[in-house]
């Protein structure tokens, strides 16, 4: 069984380098984290049917659309815009000129008879006989352009009406066709529109022979003007159903009453909201879906763009994940959203913020704090009070840890957080129903801003009780546990100070100078601190084989071999890391610890070694060096620098600024130049910052002092 489990652990472990594994880890967490939306997002369903009595009176737990209704509504706007016709200008031209041809034609022949009239006054009776011809001749002409005129003998009875009759009745069809087409007409108007112009003909005073030709041509041209479009009609009835609101069930609204019989309308009301057991909305576990998937994949891909070194390690993408779990539960517990008890405003969404600021940075914090209040608000229904209370949590939250010294700053923390929380409650509160005062609403502000002081301390509270347990379960080391581990009281710290008084002083003044240099390069001074506190914990196993605890001058190097002094030395690395394995310090202390001296060549052992074999044996450099690694990351290189720079400095006999800054440049070029800082991430930039932090601490503590004088110098001065 043993061994059954032992192999399973080992695929487990090997399951866990592969690239699999991430795509595996995306997906646990992502449906954990829809899950968690999900459950309680709808409410309680009823099994409810036309015409029953409902059990209960049901109230709308959402603000929702009412789709059905809306399709309705736009429905009926739809239908009450009219066919759109469109006005054709041209229509009337034409109309006139084929109705009133004759009529313009009848003056033309009327205006060259007189003008012919005029050039032949004084002709005889032969030249009359020729009129007669020619006369005979319009006639021929007017039945060519004009055949419904009919025969000859009605074509010289046209020819023969006066000018001024042919005139009148020419302007009376023009006006009653313009007077009639202007305004527009459709095709089923046409008729009633002919009939009203041959009504006013038949009243006017014309020659009875034009009329009837008008009227005939009219029956033939007379047509509407205004056409039908069906790409008009159908963008009109878009726009219209366009202009109708959504039709939206507010949250808290009356469905039904208790005892009402239930209607079409109550069942189409209910399924809108997902409150019929006969329904399942597919759709809005649909939409959810792929709303969380969005932030979920915005949440990976910052984390893979701008935070590789957290998406490389499976437990730090656990770790933000279980957060982001434990605060939504939160929400559901005290937003009211899983029991009728509790209040949007006292959803302590700081509590992501909160964590995350204090275990990783603030960026990270408000990153995901910012997109987590999102989910939030889609979590209470799509609230826009819950999504801006969110935001202004999660960055009170993630700004207030900023800078976090004690535990007790959480306790600060959330009543900045609670501060915040007021002030944004205040102003929706005002933006919502302005300056107007009454008891009603002065009562309910009142109890808003209590639930928004209670988040956030709220907040606070989650966060320090869940914080001992990440720290513990993921072996995350906070700022907060490097301060407490700073505290003099520690039991490692009291053994050094007693055992090994030497040594702790130096750890110290490393701390000092580690601390300086980390906040000059931008690294992380509280981690430079405390690790340099513990980085030579290892020497209490044997304290007096260090220099820095000999206080009788007697130096036990001197009675043995140098291999053997090697040995002692080197020893002190892996002693420390059992100490502090002993201690359950955290792991980042033992990597400092481990790798604080690199693989550092112990010079004067290995110098003296050499002298007594002669310089001959070229393999023995191996033998005087220090197992390593060589410093993963800033601070642990920073604290090497520190512990060779204070050791030297500390051997000149006369130290003064310059000769202190002779000795660290050359201790920082001795560790670039034997690659102990490869591995780490320090700039040549950075060591030049690093080597100034360094002089500066040194010249507060090796300044020159003036000789006090005695009481017998006193003495003498004054007789």
């Amino acid at each position: 069984m043993k061994g059954m489990l032992k192999h399973l652990l080992d695929k487990l472990q090997h399951f866990r380098q592969e690239p699999e594994y991430k795509i595996f880890q995306g997906i646990v967490i992502f449906l954990a984290l829809l899950a968690t939306v999900a459950v309680g997002i709808l409410p309680a369903q009823y099994e409810l049917e036309e015409g029953e009595i409902s059990p209960d009176t049901i109230y709308a737990s959402r603000s929702v659309i009412d789709q059905e209704a809306t399709s309705i509504a736009r429905s009926r706007a739809a239908e009450q815009v009219e066919d759109v016709y469109l006005y054709d200008s041209s229509v009337e031209g034409k109309v006139s000129n084929q109705v009133t041809g004759l009529l313009v034609y009848l003056l033309e022949v009327k205006d060259r008879e007189a003008a012919a009239a005029e050039e032949n006054q004084g002709e005889n009776e032969a030249d009359q006989e020729t009129d007669e011809i020619s006369r005979q001749e319009l006639a021929a002409q007017l039945l060519e352009s004009f055949p419904a005129v009919g025969d000859e003998e009605r074509a010289l009875a046209l020819l023969a009406i006066p000018r001024e009759s042919v005139q009148q009745a020419l302007d009376l069809t023009r006006n009653l066709i313009s007077a009639n087409l202007q305004p527009g007409i459709k095709p089923d108007e046409v008729a009633a529109s002919l009939q009203e112009i041959k009504t006013d003909l038949y009243q006017a005073q014309i020659v009875p022979e034009l009329r009837e030709l008008v009227v005939t041509s009219l029956e033939e041209n007379y047509r509407h003007n205004r056409i039908y479009s069906p790409e008009e009609t159908a963008a009109q009835r878009r726009r219209a159903r366009d202009q109708v609101e959504d039709i939206v069930i507010l949250k808290g609204a009356k469905i039904i009453d208790k005892g009402e019989a239930v209607t079409a309308a109550h069942l189409t009301q209910l399924r809108a909201l997902g409150m019929l057991e006969t329904s399942f909305a597919y759709g809005y576990y649909l939409g959810l879906t792929i709303l969380i998937l969005c932030i979920f994949s915005a949440w990976g891909y910052y984390l893979y763009r701008y935070r590789p070194e957290l998406f490389a390690f499976p437990s730090r993408l656990w770790l933000i994940g279980l957060i982001i779990i434990l605060t939504l539960w939160a929400a559901k517990l005290f937003g009211g959203l899983l029991f009728e008890a509790g209040s949007a405003y006292l959803i302590p969404a700081g509590m992501a913020s909160l964590l995350l600021a204090i275990i990783f940075d603030v960026n990270l914090a408000l990153f995901f704090g910012t997109t987590l209040a999102l989910v939030i608000a889609v979590t209470a229904g799509s609230e826009l009070n819950v999504l801006v209370m969110a935001l202004i949590g999660s960055i009170a939250s993630a700004y207030s840890v900023s800078k976090v010294n004690q535990r007790s700053d959480l306790t600060r923390a959330g009543l900045l957080v609670a501060a915040a929380n007021a002030i944004g409650i205040l102003g929706l509160t005002l933006i919502s129903n302005g300056l107007a005062l009454t008891q009603t609403s002065v009562q309910r502000t009142l109890l808003d801003l209590a639930m928004g002081v209670a988040s956030g301390l709220l907040s606070s509270v989650f966060a320090i009780g869940l914080l001992p347990f990440i720290e513990s379960a993921f072996g995350i080391t906070t700022s907060i546990r490097l301060l407490e581990l700073a505290n003099p009281n520690q039991k490692p710290l009291k053994r050094l100070l007693l055992e090994a008084p030497g040594t702790y002083h130096h750890s110290i003044m490393v701390g000092n100078l580690a601390e300086a240099a980390s906040e000059a390069v931008g690294a992380d001074p509280v981690l430079s601190r405390v690790g340099s506190y513990y980085h030579d914990l290892g020497k209490l196993t044997r304290p007096y084989f260090f220099i820095e605890n000999q206080f009788q001058g007697n130096n036990p190097h001197d009675k043995i071999p140098p291999s053997l002094s090697s040995m002692i030395l080197t020893a002190h690395v892996r002693g420390g890391v059992e100490l502090a394995q002993q201690y359950k310090l955290p792991p980042v202390i033992k990597d400092i610890i481990e790798q604080h001296h690199g693989s550092t060549l112990i010079g004067f052992f290995y110098h003296r070694a050499l002298a007594e074999r002669g310089n001959k044996d070229l393999l023995l450099e191996d033998k005087f060096r220090y197992d390593g690694p060589k410093p993963q990351f800033k601070e642990a290189g920073i604290i090497m620098l520190a512990d060779s720079v204070e050791a030297a400095v500390r051997s000149l006999s006369q130290p003064n600024q310059f000769r202190i800054q002779g000795m660290v440049d050359k201790i920082v070029q001795e560790k670039l130049a034997d690659g102990q800082l490869d591995q780490c991430d320090l700039t040549l930039k950075d060591l030049s910052l690093i080597s100034q932090a360094f002089v500066k601490v040194f010249a507060g503590i090796y300044h020159k002092r003036i000789a006090y004088p005695t009481e017998k110098d006193l003495a003498k001065l004054s007789s």
